[in-house]
This record gives structure tokens, sequence and C-alpha cells, in this order.
């Protein structure tokens, strides 16, 4: 029984490190951009434009989640990332939404705190250095300074296997858009 268990692991093992080890990338000598942020907004009524195909992937996210926000409907976190990680033309991976408590969360440095609710969306392999979150700031509280916690808190670099190009990070009303992704996805699989 000990043997068989021992070889389970070593497998189990050599696949951990052939997901890691593929393709190491050199460092971009580029600065990282900043991450976007406006105003929050009100959502208005129908502002809905198609994502640009020269926007990186974060930034075609953050149109739909714009649209979405903007066209109405009635949302909880985890129906807007259901609603993000069905683009497969911007998101080319199998992912997966979970709800979200305050707390350690996946790519960020320290706890993070202020939301009533949170969703992540993120690939099922963790190879792939993309991770997205929707959170609903209550109500009164200040939207901005919340984001400004999330920007100081990323780690672009949460994943030991690889590490996102960009992060973006924007809000309409109380409802928040986070993202840290690759600035494609050609060489990210």
């Amino acid at each position: 029984m000990k043997r068989i268990f021992s070889i389970l692991l070593v497998f189990a093992m050599m696949f951990a490190l052939a997901s890691c080890g593929a393709k190491p990338t050199a460092p971009d000598p580029t600065p990282t951009p900043e991450a976007s942020q406006s105003e929050p907004v009100e959502a208005p009524g129908d502002t809905s434009q198609a994502p640009a195909e020269g926007d990186s992937p974060a930034q075609q996210l953050l149109t739909v989640f714009k649209n979405y926000i903007n066209s109405g409907a009635v949302y909880a976190c985890e129906s807007v990332a259901d609603e993000l990680i069905s683009h497969e033309e911007i998101l080319p991976f199998a992912g997966a939404v979970m709800d979200v408590e305050e707390g350690f969360l996946n790519g960020f440095t320290e706890e993070i705190t202020g939301f009533e609710e949170g969703a992540t969306f993120a690939p099922m392999i963790g190879s792939i250095p993309f991770v997205g979150y929707i959170f609903q700031v209550p109500e009164g509280e200040d939207v901005n300074a919340f984001m400004d916690n999330l920007k100081d808190k990323a780690d672009l670099r949460w994943n030991i296997c690889t590490q996102a190009d960009e992060m973006v990070c924007d809000a309409i009303g109380n409802t928040v858009f986070f993202v840290m992704a690759p600035a494609t996805f050609d060489d990210a699989q």
C-alpha cells in the first residue's frame, strides 16, 4: 500500500512540475501598466459597446462588465462573474466561478476586507496567470478607497509558475471589477 501511495505521489509531483515548467518568460523591459481606474459612475441607460479587438483581455472584460452593469439587470456578484467567464473569445480556458468572503484571497499579499459580497472567476488550470473578482462595497462606503486597497495589496506574481502583465480595477456604483491577467493569451496556455 505504501508503494502504491509513493508512486501516486511521484506522479502528482511530476505533473505539478511539468505544468510549472512550461516556457519560462524573460522579464519585459517595459514598465508594468498602472492599474486602470475611473470614477465610479451610476448605471445610466444603454451605453453598451463591443470590446475592442486590440485591447488586452482585461480591458475587453472591463467593457463586458460595464455593458452588463449598465444594462440595468438585477445581479449578484456571482452572476456578473458567470457572465464574464462565459466569454470564450476573450478567455480561452475552462474557468470556474466561486463566491468569496473577506480574508486572504488568491492574488493578494494581505487580507481583503470592506466588501459585503464577492465572487472570483479564474481558470481551472493554476499555471494561467489570470484571476478576476467582482465585489459589492456596502452603500455609503468609499469605493475608491476600496479599489486603492485592492491595488496596494495585489501581487502580479501571486502564481509561482507565471506572472500577470497587468491589473485593471474599475467600478460602477458600488460594484467593483478587479482583474490581473496576461497582456494576451497567445502564450499563456
